[in-house]
């Protein structure tokens, strides 16, 4: 059999995978989890020294073994934030009325659009103390520059400007 000692090695590159293949007992969570799969298959199917095809069935083997165990690791962590965000969310409580299981569409979609004329909103500036802010339409409005055609926006057409810039040069 032909291979480099140095390669299998516990620290070696593919020292893991030798472990997960023949020693898989000795291993732990961390050796499993720091292994790369992708690298080290690559690594066994072309080699840095040649290797024998019994010692790179071992090898796929352990690489099986720790992929197995990656697989589980993620299982358990996945059931674990499971369980999590259910224990979380059994704690909130809904206060609906007791009669009624399902709340009103309305309570918990928003509309699809907002239309900012039919809201009610207080005009009272007059009821309001003197220093809260709030100042009178008059007071920021600027009557004289605003268009007094039907359209109250100002529209800009780009070719237009093009045209008038050509014309210029």
């Amino acid at each position: 059999m032909f291979y480099s000692h140095t390669f299998l090695a516990r620290k070696g590159p593919l020292g893991t995978v030798w472990c997960a293949a023949h020693l898989q007992n000795r291993l732990k969570k961390s050796h499993y989890l720091a292994t790369d799969v992708i690298s080290t298959v690559e690594r066994i199917m072309y080699p840095e020294v040649p290797i024998a095809l019994r010692m790179s069935g071992h090898l796929l083997l352990g690489v099986v073994r720790v992929y197995s165990k990656q697989v589980e690791y993620f299982y358990e962590d996945c059931n674990a934030m499971q369980h999590a965000i259910n224990r979380d969310l059994r704690s909130i409580t809904v206060n609906l009325p007791e009669a009624s299981t399902k709340a009103p569409v309305d309570s918990v979609t928003l509309p699809g659009n907002f239309q900012l004329d039919s809201l009610e909103i207080d005009n009272n500036v007059q009821d309001r103390p003197e220093n809260s802010h709030v100042k009178m339409l008059a007071d920021f409005t600027l009557t004289d520059q605003i268009p007094t055609g039907n359209d109250p926006y100002i529209v800009i057409d780009i070719s237009e400007v093009n045209k008038l810039f050509f014309s210029i040069m």
